[in-house]
């Protein structure tokens, strides 16, 4: 496990709500700040910012390779990654911290879109992303898939979104796959085990926590340091793919698949017989 480097100069520490239940970040903040990262042409990365030469340098070729690779949203490689997940048709879907949503859409366009779709995220700035984002987008099929192209569509009459903090949801055991995407390496790890003990309230038996973290790579690492302006607005950990699966494997879940992306961990794990 490592710490990404130092904090934003734009970090505001009040800005951090019930770290306990949320997370020690700014929220607000850096979403705020993630969607300008990623709307920003990366010759144009530099503008508007006074840095040295060599920092200078690292965000153009960081800019440019991430987002060559697409690999922030990176849907492609996602799409890849979950169609070889055991997940039932039309399965009924939960998202924690979902932002815009994109990753439980994915998986009904490749699963079915029969099921529920339950996005739950307390930030405000968060919802307005999901609010403004298309209403459909393509995405290369995986191989071997029948059609060329996925269809990822947000049909708004199937989709709750809940503002509010996931800890005081009242849903119990009714979803066959939870996804938690960027979530998990914002609490330390007493914060780790009760927010996977809060997933799995959720979860029916057996069911299917899709977790991603960002990897303890030397790119990722690198990217963290060139762009700690814009994403660094509270605690985060890198972790190696074995180091992630032990806290799921601590809080009672079992693996049943591991990849790695260009810039994540993932991991598919069964709930626990009996979640707490």
């Amino acid at each position: 496990m490592r710490l990404t480097a130092k904090l934003s100069d734009d970090f505001d520490p009040d800005a951090v709500v019930d770290p306990a239940h949320r997370g020690e970040v700014a929220w607000g903040q850096f979403n705020q700040s993630f969607e300008r990262l990623q709307a920003q042409p990366w010759w144009r990365i530099n503008q508007g910012r006074r840095h040295p030469l060599w920092l200078r340098l690292l965000r153009l070729g960081a800019a440019f390779v991430t987002q060559k690779r697409d690999a922030i949203l990176d849907l492609r490689r996602k799409a890849a990654a979950f169609a070889r997940l055991p997940i039932p048709r039309d399965p009924d879907v939960v998202y924690f911290g979902a932002e815009a949503g994109w990753e439980a859409l994915l998986v009904q366009s490749l699963f079915g879109a029969g099921g529920r779709v339950l996005l739950i995220d307390s930030d405000p700035v968060a919802f307005a992303r999901f609010d403004a984002a298309p209403e459909e987008v393509r995405v290369r099929a995986p191989r071997g898939w029948p059609t060329r192209e996925l269809v990822v569509r947000r049909d708004r009459a199937r989709i709750e979104y809940v503002q509010a903090d996931l800890f005081t949801v009242a849903e119990t055991a009714r979803f066959d796959v939870g996804i938690d995407w960027g979530l998990i390496e914002h609490y330390p790890d007493a914060g780790k085990a009760r927010l996977l003990a809060a997933l799995g309230r959720f979860l029916r038996p057996g069911a299917l926590e899709i977790s991603s973290c960002p990897r303890d790579t030397v790119f990722v690492r690198l990217f963290y340091r060139a762009f700690r302006d814009e994403v660094n607005f509270g605690y985060r950990e890198l972790m190696s793919l074995a180091e992630h699966r032990v806290h799921l494997e601590r809080a009672g879940f079992s693996i049943v698949h591991a990849c790695t992306l260009p810039a994540h961990n993932v991991l598919a794990a069964r709930a626990p017989a009996r979640s707490g």
